[in-house]
């Protein structure tokens, strides 16, 4: 019942790309606040207007035909390429970070399509990170790597989502060209009370450090795991702490007034 319904309502959003809508959540430099880059994060719009949680589509994307599962991320990824290239016409500094199927790495040819999206979208490729979800399982490592290499040559930021959630995180640590990792939020909302979360994620970010990888933690939602990770010296946090999932116009009003307080204080912003 439940695939019937999750293929039922691929069906509708391919059809009607009106019920897919994008926020984004923003990731911020640990130390200092400021916007790193916003994560697009897909929902979908109801019949009443509601905004809710895609989850379901996304699901019956991965398990359908490999021409949907295309069809649902070009459209996420020229929306936000098409947003991102608004903010960054006076906010250059903040990236847009974008999910990527892993289906896309070993099928089709993802790299002639995201270079064929930046053309049309007018959007900077070296301003944009790729996050490659952890807990999915990628069968040809060796195409995988390949391909990643050639959207790393074209300037794109490649991180590793849900880090640490899968058996074959270290092995992907060890082919693929990444940039960063992102801490998976089963490790950090726990902080900094839980023993086994505080050492897995201490560990974690030596690691990464020590391979000359950054760090993004995800699920940043209160002072003490802020004051822990500063501590580890991560770099980035994503979380209610700073901000929500967010519409583009929302996006666009904060970064304008991060501009100005830089302005006022007569600092640059970071340019990422």
């Amino acid at each position: 019942m439940t695939d019937r319904v999750g293929k039922a309502a691929l069906d509708r959003a391919l059809e009607d790309e009106e019920q897919l809508v994008l926020l984004y959540q923003p990731i911020h430099d640990a130390r200092t606040g400021a916007i790193y880059a916003a994560e697009a994060l897909l929902r979908q719009r109801r019949q009443t207007g509601e905004l809710r949680e895609a989850s379901i589509i996304h699901e019956a994307a991965e398990e359908s035909s490999s021409a949907e599962l295309f069809a649902l991320d070009h459209i996420l990824v020229r929306k936000a390429y098409t947003d991102a290239a608004r903010w960054q016409s006076f906010a250059p500094h903040i990236r847009l970070n974008v999910n990527l199927s892993p289906r896309e790495l070993q099928e089709g040819n993802v790299v002639d399509r995201l270079t064929a999206l930046v053309s049309s979208c007018g959007i900077d490729m070296r301003k944009v990170n790729i996050e490659i979800t952890e807990t999915a399982h990628i069968e040809d490592l060796r195409k995988a790597e390949k391909t990643l290499q050639l959207l790393k040559d074209l300037g794109l930021g490649l991180w590793l989502d849900d880090f640490g959630t899968d058996h074959s995180a270290i092995d992907h640590l060890l082919h693929f060209p990444i940039d960063g990792i992102k801490l998976s939020g089963a490790f950090v909302k726990p902080l900094p009370a839980d023993d086994r979360c505080r050492a897995i994620t201490r560990n974690l970010i030596t690691l990464a450090h020590d391979l000359g990888l950054a760090v993004i933690a995800e699920e940043v939602e209160r002072q003490e795991q802020l004051d822990f990770l500063l501590e580890q010296r991560c770099e980035y946090i994503q979380g209610f702490l700073f901000s929500r999932p967010m519409a583009v116009e929302d996006l666009e009003r904060l970064a304008r007034v991060a501009l100005q307080d830089s302005a006022e204080r007569g600092a640059a912003p970071d340019p990422g």
